[in-house]
């Protein structure tokens, strides 16, 4: 598969300005490697990626940092960040 292009809808540009300067590091380090590997398992390993619904997908931003994103042909729509919990609360409404 080759590089996917990002894509941001409004909730997640608006939950990434509340990042703090340290997370923001960690996001402006993953987000590359993230469309980059994608489809590549053995090559996004510590990204913690894995399918949640559908064409939904999770990736491990930090410790405690996680984006969901959605795969749309070869466009990741990254859709919301949050905890473990924000996570878990936002697929139980897909």
């Amino acid at each position: 598969m080759p590089p996917c292009t990002i894509d941001f809808t409004n909730r997640f540009t608006a939950q990434a300005r509340t990042l703090s300067h340290a997370q923001r590091s960690e996001f402006d380090l993953v987000l590359p490697r993230l469309a980059a590997v994608f489809g590549q398992p053995h090559e996004h390993s510590g990204l913690g990626i894995r399918r949640l619904q559908n064409n939904y997908f999770e990736c491990r931003l930090s410790r405690d940092l996680r984006a969901v994103f959605k795969l749309d042909g070869s466009t990741l729509i990254m859709v919301m960040l949050g905890n473990h919990n924000d996570v878990r609360k936002f697929i139980k409404h897909l």
